[in-house]
């Protein structure tokens, strides 16, 4: 009886073991004070340059946000306050990169274009990540010719390791550059398609938007022939901001048109001319670009003149590419 008694008391001290041994943290829960193998940096300084939303335009302020964080075997036992400071050295070794390259140099933030809430921040007790700092800044005190640069750096972390590869968070305003708009989800009509003498692509409104220069549509010739002016409308689905409309002849038939105007619409009802009587060479298969009044549209026309070859009733077209910022 007293051996199963012993018996009893063994099993239960080996549970009360292994009860309290599964109760105790795993080390990457545990709080600790050791600074070893330990690293402070900025969070989003690993992401490159933080391109800031210039356009469009607004009178009031926009937000951009970030912090510190921590990397360790375990979570910190007590806060870590945390320091960060304009880093005028890393915005000088980045435009010596730019200069060696070819590009122009950036400019710095100008001072009344933004403001900082504060520059020390505080990873908490048992955490991995600080509060956040808040840059404000305002888009129409930036040139849109210009690029800007505002390099923020971890200074100081408390006696912890700084990780020197993502220390700085490198903030850009860029200048307005045009882009190739995307076509997803764009449709396209026309005055009249040749919906019979084409083949199952050719001849449809929608091949001047299917990003295939070689695809092209064509005015109806067969049944019935109208004439001059064709168009075509292109349904962006979403307002835009539209600077450029060029344009891609049919590649194997230079008989197309030579002068065109371009509208645009938010509603496709009411119509504003964005250039007229602009001048395109059909037997150029390149495309060709024509810079317009800019300004938000939803809705692209344009509208064919005048043919290449006088008596000529019909046309064609290969490709609308429409840039914007």
């Amino acid at each position: 009886m007293l051996t199963n008694y012993k018996s009893i008391l063994s099993w239960g001290a080996a549970a009360l073991f292994l009860f309290a041994a599964c109760e105790k943290d795993e080390p990457y829960n545990e709080e600790t004070d050791s600074k070893d193998n330990a690293l402070v940096f900025a969070a989003k300084s690993n992401k490159g340059l933080q391109n800031l939303t210039i356009f469009p335009f607004a009178d009031t302020a926009r937000t951009f946000t970030f912090g510190a964080s921590i990397g360790m075997l375990g979570k910190p036992a007590s806060p870590i306050p945390v320091t960060f400071a304009e880093d005028a050295r890393a915005f000088d070794s980045l435009n010596r990169q730019r200069l060696s390259s070819g590009q122009v140099p950036y400019e710095r933030f100008p001072a009344d274009a933004y403001s900082i809430d504060k520059l020390n921040v505080t990873i908490p007790q048992g955490g991995q990540t600080s509060d956040l700092i808040t840059v404000k800044y305002f888009s129409k005190k930036f040139d849109s010719q210009k690029d800007y640069l505002l390099p923020l750096s971890i200074t100081s972390a408390s006696g912890y390791v700084i990780n020197p590869s993502v220390k700085t968070v490198m903030i850009v305003a860029p200048r307005l550059s045009e882009r190739l708009a995307s076509k997803t989800g764009w449709t396209a009509t026309a005055s009249s398609e040749e919906l019979a003498g084409e083949g199952l692509v050719n001849g449809r409104a929608s091949a001047v938007i299917d990003g295939d220069v070689n695809t092209f549509w064509h005015s109806r010739y067969l049944g019935a022939e109208p004439t001059y002016p064709h168009w075509i409308n292109i349904d962006m689905k979403n307002e835009i901001y539209v600077t450029r409309v060029d344009l891609a002849p049919r590649q194997n038939n230079g008989n197309g048109s030579v002068r065109f105007n371009v509208e645009g619409s938010k509603d496709g009802t009411t119509w504003t001319t964005l250039g007229s009587n602009l001048t395109f060479n059909p037997a150029n298969t390149s495309f060709q670009a024509y810079p317009v009044t800019p300004g938000f549209q939803r809705y692209i026309r344009v509208t064919l003149l005048e043919p290449r070859n006088a008596g000529t009733r019909n046309t064609h077209l290969g490709e609308v590419n429409i840039y914007r910022y």
